[in-house]
Order: structure tokens, then sequence, then C-alpha cells
């Protein structure tokens, strides 16, 4: 395997990390939006990532750089939560409001684990970038 490839490996890594952080920032902003009764309530994302040939056919052809092969982001159907709140606004009939079901805890541990794998995959990449420095600089025997 040449750097180039290292290189791809990490930089498809941290583009997936940045969407997972991007998709869990969206969720917690939309935690306590509200909806009127019977209108589409707010669903929360998730990033699912299904590469459409394996890994190792990645690896052996290259990655393209900025290429996600097969990371899309897909709504989760739940249902709403509801809010005993008789005086909003938006409360229906028995007192009810409807909230996005977005748990703020499991979205902070998304976006902490999110974190430490894009950290993980810099730390990769920087590993690479030292092992093609110093390599150029045995080329040239110093």
């Amino acid at each position: 395997m040449d750097f180039s490839q290292a290189f791809a490996i990490s930089a498809a890594g941290m583009s997936v990390q940045r969407m997972r952080v991007e998709v869990a920032a969206l969720n917690l902003a939309n935690a306590h939006s509200v909806q009127a009764p019977g209108a589409a309530a707010f669903q929360p994302l998730r990033v699912l990532v299904s590469p459409s040939v394996p890994f190792d056919a990645l690896v052996s052809e290259g990655l393209q750089p900025g290429a996600l092969p097969g990371a899309t982001v897909q709504a989760t159907e739940v249902s709403p939560r509801l809010v005993h709140d008789p005086g909003h606004p938006l409360a229906d009939a028995r007192g009810f409001v409807h909230q996005a079901a977005v748990d703020p805890a499991t979205e902070m541990v998304t976006l902490m684990s999110a974190m430490r794998s894009y950290e993980a995959n810099v730390a990769a990449l920087n590993t690479a970038r030292t092992l093609a420095l110093k390599t150029l600089e045995i080329g040239r025997g110093t």
C-alpha cells in the first residue's frame, strides 16, 4: 500500500466523522422542537456507512480523496415524545405537546465518539505523513 492510499483512508474516515458530528449537532439543535397536532415531527437523523464494494477492494484500488462510498444520512422512524403542558399554544386536545424524540444524552455520546474517532484519523494521517517524509529523507541519503 502506498502513502496516498493511507492518506485517502484517513481522509474518508475524517469525512464520515465530520458528518456524524454535524448530524448529532443538528439533532441536538432540534431536541426541544415542538410540532402542532397532526403536523410532521422532526425525525432524528443517523449517519449510515455501508460501502458498495468491499473495503479491501477500496484499499487496493485506492480511495479518491473526498470520496465517501456508501455514506448516507437517514431519518430514524420514532414517534414524538408527549409532554403534558396544557397551557402551551401547540398542545393537543388532551393537553400534550408533541416534541421531537431526540435523546440529548445519546446525541452527546455520539458527538464525543465521533470527535474521538476524528482525532484518531488525524493521528493516523500524521503518522503516514511522518513516515512519508522519513522515507524521502532516507532516499536523499541524509
